[in-house]
């Protein structure tokens, strides 16, 4: 059963939409545009372990999608968590393309064409969720839970080429490519044959993980020093991109390649909700979608059907219920 069903991070969309308002001239523009691709690949590579995880009988397996949980070191995110009665299994995604080498050094060095990377470690990353989870179980009072906990390291790049340079059998039984993922799990299941958690324990320890889920909320601005005042305002043409749109007798138009729509304002809302506030008053979204009139920008809202509180000149309306 999936207990948590895989999203997209909030803080990737919050990136991803920094990256759309931030000027091309920022100094920071750059980074934020490597950084939203890389975790846009990164939420991919997680989105691989949907399909082999779909196979795993539902009544004896409680996954868990990008758990995020606070220890006394901050956070730690596992990309999949498997909870079953006998075992866990900590799952890390992986999309990176070339070939991936583990070398003596403990080093993951990935090549290609054009040049040669160093990568952290998946291994003791994920060694270190391992840590960290028996940590917040003990902490948790399931100490006397002596439930195994196993490890997979899973690249769904379907060209990326793995290679073990020092026949590590640690490095061969932990890394793997997403197509493995169901014989690996196989083989665990065959390791461990003794029931460690009863029925009642494992939906307890499922809640308690539920409840300690905390998903990241970043301040984007603040973490690429980007003002409000620097933001690209307007409506995107959901065309071509350009902006900003003019609304123009209840429609969205324009002016580059004459696109119509009635809701591409939706779209700059959720960007005001993921980078600003999801709570917008008349006066913000006019200056944000770049609009002329007050009357026009209420009945837009309003047509939305979004919650409101306060009254008149203090009303604010609740974009973020939509997202």
């Amino acid at each position: 059963m999936i207990v948590m069903p895989l999203k997209v991070p909030r803080n990737l969309l919050q990136t991803e939409a920094l990256n759309r308002r931030m000027p091309s001239t920022h100094p920071k523009k750059e980074i934020a545009n490597i950084s939203a691709k890389n975790m846009r690949a990164g939420y991919n590579g997680e989105l691989g372990l949907e399909y082999p995880l779909s196979f795993l009988p539902h009544d004896d397996n409680l996954i868990f999608y990008h758990l995020r949980i606070p220890d006394n070191n901050g956070y730690f995110q596992m990309d999949a968590l498997i909870l079953t009665s006998k075992f866990i299994l900590i799952i890390e995604a992986k999309n990176i393309y070339g070939t991936i080498s583990f070398d003596d050094m403990g080093q993951a060095i990935r090549s290609t064409d054009e040049k040669v990377d160093i990568f952290t470690n998946p291994i003791e990353q994920v060694n270190l969720q391992h840590l960290r989870l028996l940590q917040w179980l003990r902490e948790g009072g399931f100490s006397k839970m002596p439930i195994p906990i196993e490890k997979i390291v899973a690249y769904s790049g379907t060209s990326t080429i793995l290679r073990n340079l020092v026949n590590d059998k640690t490095i061969s039984d932990t890394v793997m490519r997403t197509e493995r993922i169901l014989t690996k799990i196989t083989e665990i299941e065959r390791k461990y044959q003794t029931v460690c958690l009863s029925e009642e324990q494992l939906k307890n320890l499922s809640s308690q993980l539920v409840s300690a889920h905390s998903p990241e909320d970043e301040n984007v601005l603040g973490k690429y020093n980007v003002s409000y005042e620097e933001l690209i305002k307007g409506v995107f043409c959901p065309e071509c991109n350009a902006v900003p749109m003019q609304w123009r007798a209840g429609k969205w138009v324009c002016s580059y390649c004459n696109t119509v729509s009635k809701i591409a304002h939706r779209n700059a809302l959720e960007d005001y909700a993921l980078l600003i506030s999801e709570r917008v008053s008349n006066q913000q979204a006019r200056d944000f979608l770049q609009m002329k009139s007050d009357n026009m920008v209420k009945g837009l809202l309003k047509n939305e059907n979004f919650d409101q509180i306060g009254k008149n000149k203090g009303r604010k309306y609740l974009i973020g219920n939509n997202n």
